[in-house]
C-alpha cells in the first residue's frame, strides 16, 4: 500500500495530479482509521495506464471509462481463469477414474460390456468408447 507521496513518485506523477484522479473517481484509495489515503498496486498501474491513454490525447473522462472497463474486464478474466483451473482439476480427476475403470471393463464379457454400455447416456457412452481408444 501507498501513501499519496510514495504513489506519486512510483508513477511519476504529482501529489495533486492523484489528488485530480481520486476526485475524478478514475483513481479511489483506502482509508485508514487516521483518515489517511492508501494505495494499492492496481492504483500505480492505473496512472501508468492512464499516462498511456493521455498520450494519446484522449481526454480524462473518456480515460476514466478505458480504466474502469480494464478493471472489470481483468476481474472478469480472474474468474474465468480460477474457473478453469478448477475445471482442469475435475477433468484430471475424471481421467484417473476412467484410466481405473478400464481394467474393469476390460474384464467383462461383450455382453456385459453392451449392458453397462446401455445404461450410460449418449455423452458418457461416446467418451467411454473414446477414452478406450485413447489408453489401448
Amino acid at each position: 500500500m501507498y501513501r499519496i507521496g510514495e504513489l506519486a513518485k512510483e508513477a511519476n506523477v504529482s501529489k495533486r495530479t492523484i489528488d485530480y484522479y481520486t476526485q475524478l473517481g478514475i483513481l479511489t484509495p483506502e482509508r485508514s482509521d487516521s483518515n489517511y489515503r492508501f494505495y494499492s498496486d492496481e492504483a500505480v498501474e492505473t496512472l501508468h495506464l492512464v499516462a498511456q491513454y493521455k498520450e494519446l490525447n484522449i481526454p480524462l473522462l473518456e480515460i476514466k471509462e478505458k480504466v474502469e472497463l480494464f478493471h472489470t474486464n481483468r476481474v472478469e478474466q480472474e474468474k474465468v481463469l480460477k474457473y478453469t483451473q478448477a475445471l482442469s482439476k475435475r477433468m484430471e480427476y475424471l481421467e484417473t477414474e476412467l484410466k481405473d475403470m478400464k481394467p474393469m471393463l476390460e474384464s467383462l464379457s461383450e455382453e456385459q460390456q453392451k449392458s453397462v454400455m446401455s445404461k450410460m447416456s449418449t455423452q458418457s457412452m461416446t467418451l467411454a468408447k473414446l477414452l478406450m481408444v485413447l489408453f489401448t
